[in-house]
């Protein structure tokens, strides 16, 4: 059962929402058939007439078991709705379309206009009742609920930006062949005895557990609901309720899901919302998309932030969010009332991912494009819904989480309760100008850049600031690369193009800026061991390059990821660096503000005190003396970064590397 009650009438109906479709709406029909899993050939069983459902307005449905021939015990259908186009362009006659409520899409057998093929839904009839599949017939698994106790709160999670999109070693023009990495090969980054799919030739993948020896224990899957784009990852989600075909079954993500909540790991996932490539861009597309060139006059048709600019469906159909339809409700069932159509639609897909999939977390993209704040609001408070429900009166509000993407930076979201936190883009702007050894511009001195770097609350916005870490996402590195003269792209290459040659010290130095810092650090997959950008070559596009994983092993990144591996987990479990609380004890004047010193953690935890060196100078003589350190003649200070205890003589007087940050702490796990 789903708290969703037309996804529970799937169970034993085919059944369309028409929402507003009026008395001159043409009847769907279902084309339903077998497909032979040896040839792919489909056998088509019937075409059979939808009809109203009484009182269930604008809902169409068909008892599976009023079917004649009658549908076949235990066996698995492909089918298609055939309606007539409701889009601008208007086809004529009718066309078959992928059912928008689907779980499990088949595109080895596609149906529809060749610029608009769809894939065939999938379902198994068995004791008179339609079943979520796969492809294969095995019944869609569920998630085990995870034992919410185990599992890491906001304040201390470090979350791993995870695209499909990998390589491994060919033979194209640049030595990389681009291929997809499955749901199996993802697990293959957990668990050392699972050696992957398509990934299963990479040593690092095969072998290895890299992300379980990162540390990391958030995974934020970019989107993994159905795409219509092949061979690689993307935000053109076209059945939000389907698992994405090129990554696997339900139950192979499910099989995730379970590894890494045994880990203690959250699940996050990335949702598109702005636009779609969804069957009802032509089944019924006033009620739920809309072309905003066409409707200039409507509100509907603009981004939510300044400047009157309109919302982009970058070749999708732009979501429409403002108007209500009298109709049957989806999600509570109930029969004439006012509903948003496209809110339904997505807060229904919702309730899919976080019954199923045990979600843990959610980041919504590009919500200036979504373009209606009610509708952001009301699809959070869904989720978080949604989430106390599953552990009940015991739900712990520290252990979920919803983000937006918005880079114009409206933090007032977070303040009035629109979200939950922002990406927060200008940190990673001002984190590379410090590993440059330059201030953010030239209104701000290089001292207060490393203090809104290190604690971002600091960090005003215009109409306000974060007030919580938990409320900032921070990043070095992120898939969004467009920006002026490769600003955004991969830490190596922004490194190289400011002929920087030490990568490794300079990367060193990010990353511990990066899990240091008040916010929650997210790590773009690869960033830990310096990728490079094989075939990314266009800075107005996502990040598109794959993923590397045969670098993690190379020399100095090998290194690299280790320091790296040793801060993660520092920084998911030191109790002062889930704390606010920075105080900033040292600032070198003599060499401009170059070296500093911050100490994070309130008066209950033990601190963890940061000094960074941002010059090209090693500091001179035997010792550096830091003369506020807080709790000097204290016993049992370590140096984590290099894994070493502290001479009580040495405390706060050691040496710097140029480019060199030291974390201490007296605290031990």
């Amino acid at each position: 059962m789903y708290p969703v009650d037309l996804l529970n009438l799937r169970h034993e109906h085919f059944v369309l929402w028409v929402p507003g479709s009026g008395p001159s709406f043409t009847p769907p029909e279902l084309v339903i058939g077998t497909l032979d899993q040896q040839t792919t050939t489909f056998s088509q069983l019937g075409q059979f007439p939808l009809t109203p459902w009484e009182g269930k307005t604008d809902l169409w449905h068909l008892d599976a078991n009023s079917i004649s021939p009658p549908l076949s015990n235990n066996a698995i259908y492909h089918y298609w709705f055939q309606v007539g186009d409701t889009s601008p362009e208007k086809r004529p006659g009718p066309i078959l379309f992928t059912d928008p409520l689907t779980f499990t899409v088949d595109y080895r057998v596609t149906r529809g206009p060749s610029d608009a093929a769809q894939p065939a839904a999938v379902i198994k009839f068995r004791d008179g009742k339609l079943w979520a599949c796969d492809i294969n017939g095995s019944d869609s698994a569920r998630a085990v609920v995870p034992d919410q106790a185990a599992l890491p709160s906001n304040n201390h999670i470090v979350i791993y930006e995870l695209p499909v999109s990998w390589a491994k070693s060919g033979n194209d023009s640049r030595g990389v062949d681009v291929d997809v990495g499955t749901f199996k090969d993802v697990i293959a980054l957990f668990d050392e005895a699972q050696p992957g799919k398509n990934f299963a030739t990479v040593a690092a993948v095969r072998d290895e557990a890299i992300l379980s020896d990162l540390g990391i224990n958030a995974l934020e899957l970019m989107p993994v609901a159905d795409a219509r784009a092949k061979g690689e990852w993307g935000y053109a989600t076209a059945h939000y309720f389907a698992t994405d075909y090129d990554l696997g079954s339900s139950s192979d993500l499910v099989r995730l899901v379970d590894e890494i909540h045994s880990q203690n790991i959250r699940l996050f996932t990335d949702v598109v919302m702005a636009f779609g490539h969804d069957s009802y861009r032509y089944i019924d597309f006033h009620p739920f998309h809309i072309r905003p060139t066409m409707e200039p006059d409507n509100a509907d048709s603009y981004q939510s932030h300044a400047n009157h600019q309109i919302r982009d469906g970058f070749g999708g159909e732009s979501w429409r969010y403002i108007p209500t339809v009298q109709s049957y409700d989806p999600e509570s069932g109930k029969d004439n009332v006012q509903v948003h159509p496209s809110w339904a639609f997505h807060r229904s897909h919702l309730a899919r991912w976080m019954t199923d999939f045990g979600v843990g977390g959610l980041r919504l993209d590009s919500v200036n494009n979504i373009g209606n704040y009610d509708f952001v609001r009301s699809y959070k408070e869904r989720a978080w819904e949604l989430y106390n429900a599953r552990y009940g009166k015991s739900a712990d509000p520290s252990k979920f989480l919803v983000i937006g993407e918005e880079l114009s930076m409206p933090v007032s979201m977070v303040r009035q309760g629109v979200l939950n936190a922002l990406w927060n883009e200008p940190w990673q702007a001002r984190l590379r100008a410090a590993v440059l050894g330059n201030p953010l511009s030239d209104q701000e001195s290089f001292e207060w850049n490393i203090r809104k770097l290190a604690n971002t609350t600091l960090d005003d916005r215009g109409d306000t600031n974060f007030t919580d870490g938990a409320q900032a996402i921070n990043y070095i590195t992120s898939h969004d690369i467009e920006g002026w003269q490769g600003q955004k792209e991969r830490l190596y290459n922004f490194l190289k193009r400011n002929n920087i040659w030490d990568v490794e010290q300079r990367a060193k130095l990010a990353f511990a800026l990066l899990l240091t810092s008040v916010g929650i650090p997210m790590i773009f997959a690869g960033e830990e061991f310096a990728d490079q950008m094989d075939r990314s070559v266009d800075l107005s596009k996502k990040q598109s390059d794959p993923v590397n994983y045969e670098r993690k092993n190379e020399g100095w990144r090998r290194d690299l990821f280790n320091y790296v591996a040793n801060l993660v987990k520092f920084r998911t479990k030191c109790p002062a660096l889930g704390d606010d609380d920075t105080d900033f004890i040292h600032v070198d004047t003599s060499r401009g503000g170059k070296i500093m010193a911050w100490s994070r953690g309130g008066q209950d935890v033990l601190p963890v005190v940061v000094v960074a060196n941002f010059s090209d100078e090693d500091t001179p003589g035997s010792e550096y003396v830091v003369s506020n350190w807080p709790g000097r003649n204290e016993p049992g200070w370590r140096e984590v970064s290099q894994g070493r205890d502290v001479p009580s003589e040495w405390v706060g007087r050691e040496p710097l590397l140029q480019w060199e940050a030291k974390i201490y702490t007296r605290w031990r796990e």
